[in-house]
């Protein structure tokens, strides 16, 4: 048995190996003085009890179990993009502490009250909601960005500027500010006879299309006239017919009649043709 182990170690290949180790051995001690070097630190008990102990620590026993993850991470680090990414950020890192910018984030970063007050406003609910509607943030940067809503948002802001600088705005905010005059607007708007109104606004725009414009006045006049006529205070009571034959003789009365049988008139013209068009007498 112990020559059969014998021969292993004799062997041509261990032989060879152990001539290659030797050499190795002599030049290092010929050249460096290696092996004297360590001949002496192994013969001080002082100095290897020192070496063991700063060998030996938990520092070190913590780094031997994580080992795999250490060679994993010495892997990604010698990759060659990963390289080009940390000469990049170093690149930064050297721009921002030649440009002092990096000097007070370390002074921030040190002062434990304003490092709170920059978290504090960094999270919080008004950034977490941001956060959770990031792609909502985005579609409206998306839309806002486009050159046609810029140009409106400028316009828009021309006619701001306008509207305040004429003191237009100011009537508005006091207007909004105060809830009996809002009450009183709303109500002006949203009632009856506004919804009323926006039911048939095809039928009104169709029927005001017929107006003659150019006899506008004469509507107005009319309107007003006949409101000065229907006062209370003016109205005179007929009871007998003698008393029209007695307001006959007044010139104002004789004109008026001739405006109503006028109107009277075309009234009855414009009915005739609405008869022998629809060929009813309704």
């Amino acid at each position: 048995m112990e020559e059969l182990q014998l021969d292993r170690l004799l062997s041509e290949e261990n032989l060879s190996t152990l001539n290659k180790l030797l050499n190795i051995f002599s030049q290092a001690e010929n050249k460096y003085g290696i092996l004297s070097l360590a001949e002496g630190v192994i013969s001080d008990e002082d100095l290897i009890g020192k070496i063991l102990n700063s060998v030996v620590t938990d520092t070190t026993l913590e780094l031997l179990q994580k080992w795999n993850n250490i060679t994993k991470m010495l892997e990604t680090l010698s990759n060659e993009e990963t390289l080009e990414t940390i000469n990049q950020a170093l690149d930064l890192v050297k721009l921002l502490n030649k440009s002092g910018i990096l000097d007070p984030i370390k002074g921030i970063l040190q002062d434990e009250d304003t490092l709170g007050k920059v978290m504090s406003a960094l999270i919080n609910d008004d950034t977490l909601n941001l956060l959770s509607n990031w792609n909502n943030l985005v579609k409206l940067l998306q839309t806002v960005s486009k050159e046609e809503t810029v140009n409106n948002i400028n316009e828009l802001m021309e006619l701001y500027g306008k509207l305040k600088s004429t003191g237009i705005m100011d009537v508005i905010k006091g207007i909004l500010e105060d809830e009996d005059t809002i009450g009183k607007v709303m109500n002006g708007l949203i009632n009856d006879f506004t919804l009323s109104l926006l039911a048939n606004w095809g039928q009104i725009t169709n029927d005001l299309s017929k107006f003659d414009l150019t006899n506008f006045k004469y509507y107005t006049l009319l309107i007003n006239e006949t409101g000065e006529a229907l006062k209370e205070e003016k109205i005179e009571r007929i009871t007998h017919w003698w008393q029209l034959l007695g307001l006959l003789k007044d010139p104002e009365i004789q004109v008026g009649l001739g405006v109503v049988i006028a109107v009277l008139r075309h009234i009855g013209k414009y009915h005739m043709k609405y008869i022998e068009t629809n060929g009813t007498q309704s």
